[in-house]
């Protein structure tokens, strides 16, 4: 159902920015320091490119911190572990974080409250 959902959100999506492609073709310059200036490009091309240059940044800064908190993750794991074995308790099993839970099986009451 989720799928349909997601589907449908992408269509209304790609509806608007063709649209707004198609309501935007005119041509600007862009103009920098120094008096530089871009060669001719159509509006909607130079909004889209600031799109999908943002994206790309965002995309970027998020690996950035999502392997930084792995690092993190694999020092604070090894940290627990010497802790352990300085207390002398048994480390408690880790579970990878995209780990899915086990479903019961048919045999397996789905309800433990059911007598």
């Amino acid at each position: 159902m989720g799928s349909y959902f997601k589907a449908i959100f992408l269509l209304i999506v790609l509806v608007g920015l063709v649209t707004f492609g198609i309501n935007n073709l005119e041509t600007i310059r862009l103009h920098y320091y120094f008096d530089l200036s871009s060669m001719p490009l159509p509006l909607y091309g130079v909004v889209y490119g600031a799109i999908v240059i943002g994206i790309f940044i965002g995309m970027m800064v998020g690996i950035n911190s999502r392997f930084s908190q792995r690092k993190k993750i694999k020092v604070l794991r090894k940290e627990n572990r010497e802790l352990h074995k300085k207390v002398g308790a048994e480390p408690v099993e880790e579970k990878s974080w995209d780990e899915q839970p086990e479903k019961p099986t048919e045999d397996e009451p789905q309800n433990k409250e059911e007598p």
